[in-house]
């Protein structure tokens, strides 16, 4: 690596391990744990036909808009998604150095999209926050005007082919043991460490099958040139929610989405960068 390379990497290091930079990525963790705590809720909500709202990141902001000082949290939520957003570049920069070769690239390369995400819910928050719908549009209307683009089809296809590749990852990583490499020693002893895995495994489990349940569609809508079979978690529920046993199996997997809330509040106050 080039000098000017490694020296990018270093200042990297040092943003990330700041003080300021680390407390307020810990509180953008508290934020994205609270934002799936939502989703799980309203995601259970929709399972059995009581729908209070879209089981969404749109839709838990709008759910904590309605809460008095709303604004407020909503605006403290998109600094520390901001900040986090921030944290993950500096890891996709210089960070996963317990890597070599390869594995550090797809590692950096992860948490590159993982800032993306995250810089995605602050912009969502701060247009909530303003009184704004937070969106641009339901997930059958993007894929609608992608279908209607030269080669739209075979666009669509590959934005579920990457969504399942995300469910892939998450499933492997509460299968295996690679979300230990989230939190320090601390986090995984006694007591509170049986509690964190139950919380790591079902959630990264669950958030693998519901994306996965995504990426399905979205390739169906792709291959059928047919908007309407693709949509978010709140399609995916009401597609399974006829099905025997479809409403208790939905209810299981938003637990386990809130329980993948959790765990990154767990995540907040045991962090580790890699």
């Amino acid at each position: 690596m080039s000098a000017t390379g490694q020296a990018a990497e270093r200042a990297a290091r040092e943003a990330r391990d700041h003080p300021v930079l680390d407390g307020m990525a810990r509180a953008g963790f508290v934020a994205y744990g609270v934002v799936y705590l939502l989703i799980g809720w309203l995601a259970a909500q929709l399972a059995l036909g009581r729908p209070q709202g879209s089981a969404s990141g749109k839709g838990a902001f709008a759910e904590i808009a309605q809460k008095p000082l709303g604004a407020v949290v909503l605006w403290l939520a998109a600094g520390g998604l901001a900040a986090l957003a921030v944290w993950q570049v500096c890891q996709a920069v210089g960070g996963h150095r317990d890597h070599d070769g390869v594995r550090r690239l797809l590692s950096r390369a992860g948490s590159a999209g993982r800032a993306v995400v995250l810089a995605g819910l602050a912009v969502l928050a701060v247009r909530t926050a303003l009184g704004g719908s937070g969106g641009s549009g339901s997930s059958g209307g993007v894929t609608g005007r992608l279908l209607g683009m030269p080669g739209g089809p075979l666009l669509v296809v590959a934005a579920g082919a990457v969504v399942l590749a995300i469910a892939g990852a998450s499933a492997y990583r509460g299968l295996s043991d690679r979300w230990r490499k989230d939190i320090d020693a601390e986090g995984r002893t006694g007591e509170v460490g049986r509690a964190v895995e139950v919380l790591a495994r079902a959630g990264y489990l669950s958030r693998g099958l519901a994306f996965g349940v995504i990426a399905l569609l979205l390739v169906r809508a792709g291959v059928e040139h047919d908007p309407s079979e693709s949509g978010g978690l709140d399609q995916a529920i009401m597609r399974f929610r006829d099905e025997p046993a479809g409403p208790w199996l939905m209810v299981v997997v938003a637990v386990g989405l809130a329980c993948f809330g959790a765990y990154h509040l767990v995540r907040a106050w045991y962090l580790r960068a890699e």
